[in-house]
């Protein structure tokens, strides 16, 4: 049986005192073993004249899914939207993960229903089409894959506010890690020597008493395993993560996105990787 998610308990509320919007832009759920996901659409375009969305992926308890980057083991999300029509993915953005052990690998990934969400790019009315396929586990993993379809207006048609999508969008965004502050910031990410492991150099805000997690992802090629605390003073740390895979042929300007959780807070940012 499924939880009830925070967007379901926050819709609840606002439709008991508000009319139910005409238009809906979600794709209606798709189920299978351990899960359900769905689409939801905010038709009117953001101050940066972008289209936003939510993918929403609800857990049965004891399930879990992984983030973009989950390590030695795991699926990451795949979002395809080339099957559209006046409609492209622009940035598929994950909410921080947690380090999963399931007893065989230890991975990054997510323990209770998550919404990943979209930024696409449209001009006027559009067929969004979209292909997902996501890695699922219980005690074992396994496959999910939907299709889903959502018909969208030109901006300019766009007349009322439709609650549901907005709800369901604006809580995958507000989900997301938050920039990095003067006193929570990633400094540097180096090579070491032989190129076998990364160090990453963080500043954490002073007296909190959670300890810090981090998460790397790289170019496509580019695979890291699972990272380990190594120093702390003075308010910086420093984490080390084997590298277990890469592209023959190495750019030399890597960029690295990377998530760092602390307690309840988290902050993404994207940094060179510095190579011998």
């Amino acid at each position: 049986m499924f939880r009830q998610t925070a967007v379901t308990a926050l819709l609840a509320a606002f439709l008991g005192s508000a009319p139910a919007p005409a238009l809906a832009l979600d794709s209606g759920w798709v189920e299978t073993e351990g899960a359900r996901m769905r689409l939801v659409v905010d038709p009117e375009p953001d101050a940066d004249g972008m289209t936003r969305g939510a993918l929403e992926i609800d857990l049965a308890e004891g399930w879990k899914t992984y983030w973009i980057d989950p390590g030695a083991s795991g699926i990451p999300p795949q979002v395809d939207l080339s099957q559209s029509t006046g409609i492209e993915l622009v940035a598929l953005k994950l909410p921080a993960p947690i380090r999963v052990d399931d007893g065989y690998s230890i991975w990054a990934g997510y323990k209770h229903p998550v919404s990943l969400a979209l930024e696409m790019r449209r001009e006027g009315a559009a067929e969004l089409k979209a292909n997902v396929f996501l890695g699922l586990c219980e005690k074992i993993c396994v496959p999910f894959q939907a299709d889903f379809s959502v018909t969208l207006p030109a901006p300019g048609e766009v007349h009322g506010t439709d609650v549901r999508a907005k709800v369901a969008v604006a809580k995958a965004f507000s989900d997301l890690p938050a920039q990095p502050s003067h006193d929570f910031d990633v400094l540097s990410a180096w090579a070491d020597e032989g190129g076998e492991s990364i160090s990453v150099g963080l500043i954490i805000p002073a007296g909190v008493e959670a300890e810090p997690a981090l998460f790397v992802h790289g170019p496509d090629g580019w695979l890291f395993g699972t990272p380990e605390l190594v120093a702390e003073a003075d308010g910086e740390v420093r984490f080390s993560l084997p590298v277990e895979g890469r592209p023959k042929a190495t750019q030399e300007q890597v960029p690295l996105d990377v998530v760092v959780t602390l307690g309840d807070r988290a902050i993404e940012t994207t940094i060179p990787l510095e190579q011998n």
